[in-house]
């Protein structure tokens, strides 16, 4: 499991596009999808296979493009930019942590949306210091229920090994 997320810094588009490339590339890997294969589903233009990634690092994929590739590919570009921005490595895609991350933050912008736009005056953003005392709270809920839940896993293998 990944062992936390590294600073978070303001990116270039060159450098959230070159992001891009490396995940895609690595999912790509991971689900044995090809170039040709992506062709043939008519996800990506027959035009642009020379040089795929090379493309995508440099932004040339029609908007399309893109959101037809992150479908057939299953990429979720909430948990993308959440694994490429704060953990900084593809393979954290993967990670419950990025997955639960990416969970807990759509649904929190969902509800503050429908929240705040039941209440009058203009919304003001949290300061930073405030936003880290709800994340603490938040993952100390998320680490509580880790432990029952494996609280009920162990207390199940035990009763199994019991029956044995």
């Amino acid at each position: 499991m990944y062992q936390g997320p590294g600073s978070v810094e303001e990116k270039s588009c060159a450098q959230v596009h070159r992001e891009n490339a490396i995940l895609i590339r690595f999912q790509m890997k991971k689900q044995g999808v090809s170039i040709r294969c992506l062709v043939n589903e008519g996800v990506v233009k027959s035009s642009h296979r020379h040089r795929f990634y090379e493309r995508i690092e440099q932004g040339k994929l029609e908007f399309d493009e893109v959101v037809r590739l992150r479908k057939r590919l299953r990429i979720d570009p909430v948990r993308a930019e959440i694994a490429m921005r704060c953990f900084e490595s593809p393979e954290s895609y993967e990670d419950p942590c990025c997955e639960t991350t990416a969970h807990v933050a759509t649904a929190l912008a969902v509800q503050l949306f429908e929240v705040m736009a039941a209440c009058e005056g203009e919304f003001e953003p949290l300061r930073e210091g405030l936003c880290q005392g709800l994340a603490k709270r938040a993952t100390t809920a998320i680490a509580e229920n880790h432990a029952r839940i494996e609280a009920q896993r162990e207390a199940i293998g035990d009763a199994d090994r019991a029956l044995r």
